[in-house]
């Protein structure tokens, strides 16, 4: 059982944004137990909580950008369904409404014409394909195993240093989004971290 103040789970509850976060940041903390105990997903074992792990934070990670989505399209009054809630369809009305602004850094990092893979859209791939296949890629080179994720194997950074890196950024993303519109603001101030 989580024991919490009863405003932070207020929060959470009322919050669907930062319920996600929570989510993926618990998912984080979980990885890093199993890893602690020595379950890596060098093993069957290891590598299949692993995947249950990465599975779950990248699901909540990529939530707390559509969650975003959903308060934009209702609180700017977008009028999209809920089913066309995507970031392209919201990048869209918000350039109708001359209020590109608000999401340009998400659309620089989303633009389908730009090619370059940003840390995003690698993000949202993983997630997609994690969904149908493995995500985790061993490699062994002379007596070392490299360990990394399916969508970034360039990545220098091991898997548990590259999700928080990910949540990080995706936490700075959306939080300079709603910092741009007072409508978008949550109603209790932005916690940075969520511990357990």
């Amino acid at each position: 059982m989580i024991e919490m103040p009863n405003t932070t789970v207020k929060t959470l509850l009322e919050n669907r944004i930062e319920f996600k976060f929570y989510a993926a940041e618990k998912h984080l903390l979980l990885l890093s137990d199993l890893q602690a105990k020595g379950q890596t997903p060098n093993t069957p074992e290891g590598r299949l909580s692993s995947e249950l792990e990465i599975e779950e934070l990248l699901f909540h990670l990529i939530g707390a950008m559509d969650c975003l989505l959903i308060r934009i399209n209702e609180r700017l009054n977008l009028k999209l369904e809920i089913r066309q809630v995507t970031a392209i369809n919201v990048c869209k009305k918000l350039r109708l409404k001359k209020r590109h602004d608000l999401i340009k850094e998400l659309w620089d990092l989303l633009n389908p014409r730009n090619p370059v893979r940003s840390w995003l859209k690698i993000l949202i791939n993983l997630r997609n394909i994690g969904t149908h296949r493995s995500i985790i890629n061993v490699s062994f080179a002379a007596s070392n195993t490299h360990i990394t994720l399916v969508e970034d194997r360039d990545s220098e950074l091991d898997i548990i240093p590259y999700l928080d890196d990910r949540i990080q950024r995706m936490r700075n993303l959306i939080d300079n989004i709603i910092n741009k519109e007072p409508l978008l603001r949550r109603k209790y101030p932005a916690k940075k971290r969520w511990t357990k």
